[in-house]
């Protein structure tokens, strides 16, 4: 079983829609999938429920007896009492290859936990290890009791805590880029980020017991290399071909941002060689709400919208199929 996340610290990256339409990929390539919801925003778990049983949900996560989201499923690990809970998957597709532990906006509760218990485990102390790697066990379990094949984390766009906790976590990691200015910058500090965790995590690592080793996660998320996604950009008075501009700055800005950060910690963390482009995603204009609305991906709309968009949906289901078979390749799935 691999874990991977898209990684990107901009929002507006296409982080949520790339990780549903890939993870529809997946499953019809033969590969058991489970989603984690680790975005307080709730996004992906949106996406699939509706807004009664979302709000049922959200509205009992805090009970003991009755949560049933991730934040339920860490709470008792947080606030010191037991272990991690056990919570039910919800599956997205008919025959459950894809199913997802739902998020919860108080997972931000546990996010303000996590710097504190950082410092624990500097300090060799059984509850920093436990309250940072809780969102990994509940993960580790639900995965294995489902025998799924790939883990994909929705996470938020930003560098805190708890994306440290999940980066860690991984197996390796995939970064989103859209065609604009801010999503080139954020990837300096997604470089810059997950090697200063890599060097942290390590250092934690070397400082734990045997035993405490055998139980906190390895903390070497490999990078697989970047997607570009839902471009949309006006041509200047001087750009013949906007789109291939883009392309010509993203390239070398993850090869000095991303790469050569992780190649100077271990080479390992870049197991790629030659181009680090996994593949793009064009923009499918009204598809994207219209999966919304039906809570399934881009290439599963035929049936569902107007036959004059079957063109469109074929074409996304051939791209999500092409990404998630280099995928497969990348990360050894």
């Amino acid at each position: 079983m691999k874990k991977i996340a898209l990684f990107n610290h901009k929002g507006g990256v296409g982080k949520t829609t790339l990780t549903i339409n890939i993870a529809s990929s997946l499953a019809a390539q033969g590969k058991r999938v489970l989603l984690v919801d680790a975005d307080p925003q709730c996004n992906l778990t949106s996406f699939y429920l509706e807004e009664a049983a979302l709000e049922d949900l959200l509205g009992d996560s805090d009970d003991d007896s009755t949560g049933e989201t991730l934040w339920s499923a860490v709470k008792p690990v947080v606030e010191g009492r037991s272990g991690i809970s056990t919570i039910d998957v919800c599956p997205v597709n008919e025959n459950s290859t894809v199913n997802l532990l739902p998020g919860d906006v108080l997972l931000s509760e546990y996010e303000e936990e996590l710097p504190a218990m950082w410092t624990e485990c500097f300090a060799r102390k059984t509850r920093g290890y436990d309250v940072t790697t809780a969102l990994s066990q509940v993960t580790s379990r639900t995965a294995k009791n489902l025998n799924a094949d790939v883990v994909l984390y929705d996470v938020g766009p930003n560098v805190g805590a708890l994306n440290r906790s999940i980066l860690l976590d991984c197996d390796s990691f995939i970064t989103p880029v859209a065609a604009d200015l801010f999503s080139l910058r954020a990837l300096s500090t997604v470089g810059r980020s997950i090697s200063k965790w890599v060097r942290d995590w390590e250092t934690i690592r070397g400082l734990a017991s045997n035993a405490d080793k055998g139980r906190i996660f390895l903390g070497q998320p490999k990078y697989l290399g970047y997607i570009t996604s839902a471009f949309k950009v006006k041509a200047g008075r001087n750009a013949a071909n906007p789109h291939a501009e883009w392309e010509r700055k993203i390239a070398p800005r993850v090869t000095n941002r991303i790469v050569k950060d992780l190649r100077q910690i271990n080479p390992k963390l870049v197991p790629q060689n030659g181009s680090f482009k996994i593949g793009g995603i064009k923009h499918f204009q009204s598809l994207a709400p219209e999966a919304q609305h039906h809570g399934v991906a881009i290439g599963e709309l035929r049936g569902l919208v107007n036959p004059g968009h079957y063109m469109q949906v074929d074409e996304a289901k051939i791209q999500f199929d092409k990404l998630a078979s280099e995928i497969i390749k990348r990360a050894g799935i």
